[in-house]
């Protein structure tokens, strides 16, 4: 008896741990092969069958960037048990059990030196991460596409190129539809303002500010807003636009 509810608890454990929508399963295998034939490439490394809050974030993380052709998303299960499978990946990348889920960028194909992921387990962190490290847009909460590449342009480009965007900007703002959306791209257009007037250090001065005003005691609407206003600051911290350009 004791065996059959053991089998019965194993299957229905296995049966709640399934993978996720948007991500592919690697293992010592298929590992090289994948992440070489692939531009951008986050691999979470985990144990064999996750579950929790953190899963459902990597779950809602795998399915928001399911639309981006130039990002695969995937996973790798070690077992600590039996034949121990995969656990040669986790020793090779220096992934620390402790440190489940472990997350690591590969860019460009290139197998042996990924970038390793220190910040939180949201998907709203794991995005700014995609987004700031590899040129990659995928969409935050209250960013705009269209005012994300003016962003990008705008921290590219000298003081001449940025008075431009920043006018580009000002005019795009006032062709969105919703109410959200124009007071967000009010924002990007007031950051521009700022950036020329403070210079570019004014981006991690002010996600740090803001940042700490959204750990403080304050309303869930306030929160929010200091979200979105982070989300948006990620737009002006992607590294260069020629990592995109050069996938």
């Amino acid at each position: 008896m004791d065996r059959l509810l053991c089998l019965a608890l194993l299957i229905a454990f296995i049966g709640v741990s399934e993978a996720a929508k948007g991500a592919v399963s690697l293992d010592t295998l298929t590992f090289d092969k994948v992440v070489a034939a692939h531009p951008v490439v986050v691999v979470k490394f985990d144990k064999q069958y996750p579950y929790g809050d953190k899963e459902d974030q990597f779950k809602k993380f795998a399915e928001r960037s399911s639309s981006q052709k130039d990002l695969l998303v995937a996973e790798v299960g070690v077992s600590e048990y039996g034949e121990k499978e995969n656990d040669a990946l986790r020793e090779k990348f220096g992934v620390n059990k402790d440190d489940y889920p472990a997350y690591k960028l590969f860019l460009k194909g290139d197998v042996e030196h990924p970038i390793n992921y220190s910040g939180d387990s949201s998907a709203d962190d794991l995005t700014r991460f995609i987004k700031q490290e590899a040129g990659v847009w995928i969409g935050l909460p209250g960013c705009l596409e269209s005012l994300d590449k003016l962003a990008a342009t705008f921290m590219a480009g000298d003081e001449s190129t940025r008075k431009q965007t920043v006018e580009s900007a000002r005019s795009l703002a006032g062709s969105f539809e919703t109410e959200d959306d124009k007071k967000n791209a009010k924002v990007y257009v007031k950051l521009m303002e700022k950036i020329l007037e403070k210079g570019d250090d004014y981006v991690a001065a002010e996600t740090k500010r803001v940042g700490t005003l959204a750990e403080g005691k304050v309303t869930n609407d306030k929160k929010e807003m200091f979200k979105t206003r982070i989300n948006i600051l990620s737009s002006f911290q992607v590294k260069s636009q020629e990592t995109k350009d050069e996938l």
